[in-house]
């Protein structure tokens, strides 16, 4: 059962069903596409006999806050409190007289909060959008005008691809390269001002390989060397 306590969403197989339900739903799923795809995705938690009342707990909550409560969950987890199991269930794993108490007590009010339908749906939250880099290196011109920077880039601390920008001072940048390997074992060094060479493993594969920058009438070499 993991981490417990009284609440209905105070265990882990709950907010497990919840949390996946709230996840599509944000993302604009149908609602009753998602109580699906739940179903299919936690079948296993949904026949466990430690997981099953809490996974019925966690769906009729999530369907509840978006007005798309399936009667025959209702009927179920109505069941399920009437009958007694989950306190039976709590007692075998160690439950006290006032836990179980404070139990019932949780499980009675759920089953009157879900008995009247909501108003109106839960909103749907924005998803969050967090763009992060990782420098790996960073080279900067003999007439310090200008570097280029090379960065794996993530977003939600996924990775996206790296990149490889040319950056002046005074303001401009171009987009050098770009590949798909992370942490990939690439490096810089500037020749003069006008000539960078750009060294790499020779299992990457670039999307996008630039054999030139410029800026503003300043134009720089690029050469591609596999180390």
């Amino acid at each position: 059962m993991g981490t417990w306590n009284t609440d209905i969403k105070g265990n882990d197989t709950t907010l497990d069903i919840y949390s996946n339900f709230f996840d599509k739903y944000n993302q604009g799923e149908n609602q009753i596409l998602v109580s699906n795809e739940i179903k299919q995705e936690f079948k296993d938690y949904f026949t466990d006999a430690d997981d099953r009342n809490n996974s019925f707990f966690g769906l009729a909550l999530a369907q509840w806050e978006t007005k798309c409560l399936e009667p025959e969950i209702l009927k179920e987890v109505e069941k399920i409190i009437k009958s007694g199991i989950d306190l039976e269930l709590w007692k075998e794993l160690g439950a006290d007289k006032k836990m179980l108490i404070k139990r019932q007590q949780e499980l009675d009010k759920f089953l009157t909060q879900i008995s009247i339908e909501r108003p109106k749906p839960k909103r749907r939250k924005k998803p969050k959008f967090e763009f992060t880099t990782n420098e790996l290196v960073k080279a900067i011109s003999p007439d310090n005008k200008k570097e280029f920077v090379i960065m794996d880039e993530f977003t939600n601390q996924e990775y996206i691809h790296t990149s490889g920008i040319m950056n002046w001072y005074l303001g401009g940048g171009n987009g050098i390269m770009y590949h798909n390997k992370e942490n990939g074992n690439v490096k810089a060094k500037w020749i003069n001002n006008d000539h960078l060479v750009i060294t790499h493993d020779k299992n990457i594969v670039f999307v996008k390989k630039e054999e030139k920058g410029f800026y503003f009438g300043d134009e720089v070499k690029i050469t591609y060397k596999v180390e």
